[in-house]
């Protein structure tokens, strides 16, 4: 397991971040502090895809990082940390990826809020490009990324291989200059058992062998891939049959620190 504390970062940098990279202005109200890291090995894509693994909070990866070879080689050669914003919810933070702004600027609490400030979307729209959002029904990634992007990837309501499966027609029908693509189903399952349960594991590998897969196609397509968490989990240790036995929305470390890597 890696113990070194990679560098830390605000889920708001991931915005201008995006911006730079694809030589855009930044949308109005961003922060203007971008990854440096990233910029500097993804400078020159013309696309960029955001894939989102809900829940993934550095807590549970540093326990399960062995059952997920795949995203595991990534981070060996790339990794950050990133805060999420307060509160530390789906909604909240996707939001922050895509305005570079905090809650009372951003103004999205749920995924059918309407954006008080521009998005990554107002500005690529503005420059003549392509943008898209996909995850499942009733998820962030088509309810908020999906209805405010030029191309709403609605995956229906069955699980995220279909999101994967709802990307890749995307991409191979209409190469979007930036697509977010959201993993929803993970924090379901974390939810149900909490971060620190071996009930997640079989999840998790199979989201790492999604990841695998959507990356490689990705590549294949001249894509620039970040892969990062909107939020984390921490254990209810109190939590009795029926219970959520993870939780998040808190500014604890568990709910607030998510892995980041790129390729």
């Amino acid at each position: 397991m890696n113990t070194v504390a990679p560098r830390e970062h605000s889920m708001t940098y991931v915005a201008p971040t995006t911006a730079k990279i694809l030589v855009l202005v930044l949308p109005a109200q961003s922060e203007t502090k971008t990854i440096p890291e990233i910029i500097r090995d993804l400078s020159g894509y013309k696309k960029i895809a955001i894939i989102v693994t809900d829940a993934l909070g550095l807590f549970g990866w540093r326990q399960w990082e062995d059952e997920m070879p795949f995203l595991r080689s990534l981070h060996i050669r790339k990794s950050i940390v990133i805060r999420s914003i307060m509160p530390s919810i789906t909604a909240v933070n996707f939001a922050a990826m895509v305005t570079g702004a905090e809650f009372s600027v951003h103004g999205v609490h749920e995924m059918d809020n309407t954006f008080a400030c521009e998005t990554v979307f107002d500005v690529l729209r503005k420059a003549g490009r392509i943008s898209a959002g996909v995850g499942l029904e009733k998820y962030t990634g088509s309810n908020l990324m999906g209805r405010h992007a030029d191309i709403w990837g609605n995956a229906g309501k069955g699980s995220d291989t279909d999101v994967e499966k709802k990307t890749i027609e995307i991409v191979d029908r209409s190469s979007p200059d930036f697509l977010i693509t959201h993993l929803g189903k993970m924090d379901d399952i974390i939810h149900q058992y909490g971060p620190s349960s071996p009930s997640v594991v079989s999840m998790l590998k199979d989201t790492d062998s999604l990841l695998e897969r959507l990356v490689k196609h990705l590549k294949r397509q001249n894509y620039g891939v970040i892969i990062l968490s909107d939020h984390g989990q921490h254990d209810v240790p109190d939590a009795v049959d029926g219970d959520r036995k993870g939780a998040h929305g808190t500014d604890s470390v568990e709910d607030c620190l998510v892995p980041c890597t790129w390729i």
